[in-house]
């Protein structure tokens, strides 16, 4: 999302397109144990993917396909051209791109150290004269699709697809987590809160809530002026009376953070990282303040999408992610 003093595109609520039938065990793609495409004897599957739909490269590196007329970056590690890597969706906010969002958290990167397909679309054309897109939930069903897609063609283990996004892309991120439970292991917004003052469905309102319970990691900046902090603690608040979450436990903190966590009586954690950091003050973004992506090493003064926080942090957000992603697939034995 642009700062406050910057328009805002609010988007209608459409209604969800209907998403692709079933999980990806119904798409026949892979086996209900989760593992991709296992050989008669249990072996790991190590022929290489074919090609289909919009993925027409198959072979290791980085490709930008076209999915439902969306530009699609995506970074296909050597390791996953066998089965049974995992896949994350990575989602922008307001006027950046996939490579962009990419450039500040860096999963790309850390998806090909730990195996991981890294997805990072880009949405429809902001508008009003600024650069980069935007997203609604008129192009959820696209996003479900480019994951069925990628984990169809790539043969990834069901239990390691994962969601993270940013201001709007966090918003997005709130309603895949709601409705699509069964397709994400876990999910990562950041900088996105209650959607009821921004013209979005979210979760956690209004009797929205996933049909099961899976983890989730927030990012909430306590100065954010784009989206307000208060937002973001309706939302978090909300998440922990659905899941009857027990907490807060400080795992982490000092002067300019506190990573929290609320688990539920099933096991399942909902982590926040506060932080009290700010885009840089005389910068294009200045006005957004604690809207903003901690250990980020981008340029703060870059003509689009600036919203590293100033540094030194103590904590690096694509990091928390990956972490977060790693310690918790689908089906994990809750501790």
């Amino acid at each position: 999302m642009r700062p406050a003093a910057l328009p805002l595109a609010l988007v209608s609520i459409a209604a969800l397109a209907a998403a692709c039938t079933g999980d990806l065990v119904a798409h026949g793609t892979l086996d209900a144990g989760g593992s991709g495409s296992p050989t008669p004897d249990g072996a790991i599957d190590t022929s290489p993917p074919v090609a289909a739909g919009c993925v027409d490269d198959v072979s290791a590196g980085d490709h930008t396909y076209r999915c439902g007329g969306r530009p699609v970056d995506v970074r296909v590690p050597p390791a996953c051209e066998a089965s049974g890597c995992g896949l994350i969706l990575l989602l922008h906010g307001d006027t950046g791109t996939g490579l962009l969002m990419d450039g500040h958290v860096k999963l790309r990167d850390l998806g090909a150290q730990h195996a991981y397909i890294v997805a990072a679309p880009t949405g429809p054309d902001y508008g009003g004269g600024e650069p980069g897109g935007t997203w609604s939930s008129a192009d959820d069903a696209n996003l479900v699709d480019i994951v069925h897609q990628l984990a169809a063609v790539y043969r990834v283990d069901r239990r390691k697809i994962h969601v993270a996004g940013f201001s709007r892309g966090g918003f997005v991120t709130w309603r895949l987590l709601c409705d699509h439970p069964d397709l994400f292991a876990s999910a990562a917004p950041g900088g996105a809160g209650d959607g009821t003052s921004f013209g979005e469905a979210t979760c956690f309102s209004s009797g929205r809530a996933p049909a099961t319970q899976i983890p989730i990691l927030f990012l909430m900046g306590r100065t954010d002026a784009s989206v307000g902090f208060s937002s973001m603690v309706t939302i978090r608040d909300a998440a922990i009376a659905q899941y009857q979450a027990i907490g807060p436990t400080v795992i982490g903190s000092d002067a300019t953070y506190t990573h929290n966590r609320w688990t539920s009586p099933q096991g399942f954690p909902i982590e926040t990282f506060e932080h009290a950091y700010q885009t840089v003050a005389d910068g294009p973004w200045a006005d957004a303040k604690g809207h903003c992506i901690p250990g980020s090493t981008t340029d703060p003064y870059a003509p689009q999408y600036a919203i590293p926080c100033v540094g030194p942090d103590s904590f690096v957000w694509g990091e928390e992610i990956m972490k977060f992603f790693l310690a918790h697939p689908l089906g994990y034995v809750p501790r």
